[in-house]
């Protein structure tokens, strides 16, 4: 079995915001460390030339009305790009239903993407109703990235906000990023109980979502890989190593490295 290597977690933004962002992380870390430009073009040229097929690129905004401006971006920008399959995001303080229909009927947007610490709200927040109703009833999947912490880590008690939202939206196609790092055992504990959860693997800015090999027996088809291209200090490489060196069958590595994506989100071809 094989497929294509799909990077189910990158951000290619635009410049300004692409800019902000990098400078944010800069203060955690030198500017040499991070190997990649945040510019989107320069970036998703160095992400083809590491090997992967496709990506999914994933917006996400700190304030209310600044989504559909973002959504619009994406949609345009990479409209005829069958490399990148642009996401779309939504603030609860926004007009939900009406960012959602836009992103979805007028975009022709195929992806979600929620940052509860950068929005600063919970992934149990009830304005968000419209959101989780819409894509429970269209099969769209929404990376979600749960934890609060400044550093992108995700606490274990986080974790039960997950639950009430999976509990609550069995049909919803939810894939949490970064495997709730450094909280992976209890975040596979919490895949294992609801089949309408997947994870990515993606490195949580300076290090590698800490999975032991085996942990993911019996959650091959759930597992996604992703690189969280540019601000990031793991080279894609290195990510894409590390997933190989889990000690997966040839068929479920396939699956992690590109199947399971290929499979939630086909690739399409642009204006269709």
């Amino acid at each position: 079995m094989a497929f294509p290597i799909v990077d189910a977690h990158t951000h290619l933004f635009p410049e300004r915001l692409a800019a902000a962002i990098r400078a944010f992380f800069v203060q955690f870390v030198s500017r040499e460390a991070f190997h990649y430009p945040s510019d989107w073009r320069e970036a998703r040229a160095l992400l083809a030339a590491s090997g992967v097929d496709r990506c999914w690129t994933l917006p996400y905004v700190r304030q209310p009305n600044g989504a559909p401006a973002l959504n619009r971006w994406m949609a345009e920008t990479f409209a005829d790009d069958t490399f990148v399959e642009p996401g779309a995001t939504v603030h609860p303080g926004d007009d939900v239903r009406a960012v959602v229909d836009e992103a979805l009927d007028v975009l022709g947007l195929r992806l979600f993407k929620l940052h509860c610490s950068v929005g600063n709200y919970p992934l149990t927040e009830e304005r968000l109703e419209p959101l989780w109703r819409r894509l429970s009833g269209s099969g769209i999947p929404v990376v979600v990235h749960l934890g609060h912490s400044t550093a992108g880590n995700t606490e274990a008690s986080e974790l039960d906000n997950l639950e009430a939202v999976a509990r609550r939206w069995p049909e919803a196609r939810i894939i949490l990023a970064h495997c709730a790092a450094p909280a992976v055992e209890e975040a596979l504990g919490l895949l294992r109980r609801y089949p309408n959860l997947h994870a990515d693997l993606t490195p949580v800015v300076f290090h590698l979502a800490p999975v032991p090999s085996g942990s993911l027996a019996g959650l091959e088809d759930r597992i996604l890989f992703g690189s969280d291209m540019p601000n990031v200090v793991v080279k894609v490489e290195d990510a894409l190593a590390a997933v190989r060196a889990l000690g997966l069958s040839a068929e479920h590595q396939a699956l992690v490295l590109g199947g399971n994506a290929e499979r939630l989100l086909p690739r399409r071809k642009r204006g269709v």
